[in-house]
């Protein structure tokens, strides 16, 4: 891909860190500002997305006896159409492109559900996202399991694939540890237990030098 123009900002964390809400929010206020921008999630919109879409929704089953490396699979390949067909046009043409979860979802999510040895699952799951364009920034949301399962249900919605509690605790755990499954990437660890504006206002002053530069 020739070189972007845009950047590139990730949200990360357990189900119910509020990535979705902080996304939109700052969307809001660069828009605000006159800035390019451009909201994206993952799983993506398009067809391998969607397909996933089902699977967490439990409207369509795959593999049970190799779960987590499905996922792994369909993940990556997924983010590969996502980038190609999405997110690299709005880059190319100056954009911020503000993304609910990437690469570090899959290997935190697969890796916790892979069995004893997540960190060698995990080093798996980085090597078929190799050709994925790195993020300027990723936001990783740090909130207690607990204030995201009340969260999850204040959403009312229905329980998607990864809600269980227990395996949330596991993902809180690997989500702090960023260094070890994504060695390399700018990641940034903010609390996400506090309020929206509060949490927003952390956001800004991180991402404020990777903006301007």
């Amino acid at each position: 891909m020739p070189e972007a123009l845009g950047k590139f900002i990730v949200f990360e964390g357990i189900d119910g860190a509020g990535t979705t809400t902080q996304v939109e929010v700052l969307a809001r206020a660069l828009l605000a500002e006159r800035r390019l921008v451009h909201t994206t999630r993952e799983p993506s919109a398009g067809p391998i997305g969607s397909l996933l879409r089902l699977g967490l929704s439990g409207r369509t089953t795959f593999s049970s006896a190799r779960h987590a490396q499905v996922m792994a699979l369909l993940f990556a390949a997924d983010r590969l159409d996502h980038l190609a067909c999405e997110i690299e046009p709005h880059l190319r043409e100056g954009t911020v492109v503000l993304c609910d979860r990437y690469d570090l979802s899959s290997i935190a999510y697969q890796s916790a559900t892979a069995g004893d040895d997540p960190l060698a699952f995990a080093r798996w799951v980085r090597e078929l996202n190799r050709d994925a364009v790195r993020p300027d920034l990723t936001l990783v949301l740090d909130v207690a399991p607990e204030v995201a399962d009340k969260r999850r249900r204040q959403r009312r919605s229905a329980v998607e694939l990864y809600e269980d509690a227990a395996l949330q605790v596991r993902l809180a755990e690997l989500y702090r540890r960023p260094g070890e499954l994504v060695p390399g990437d700018p990641v940034v660890v903010l609390d996400g237990n506090r309020g929206v504006d509060e949490v927003a206002a952390a956001v800004r002053a991180v991402l404020a030098p990777v903006l301007a530069g």
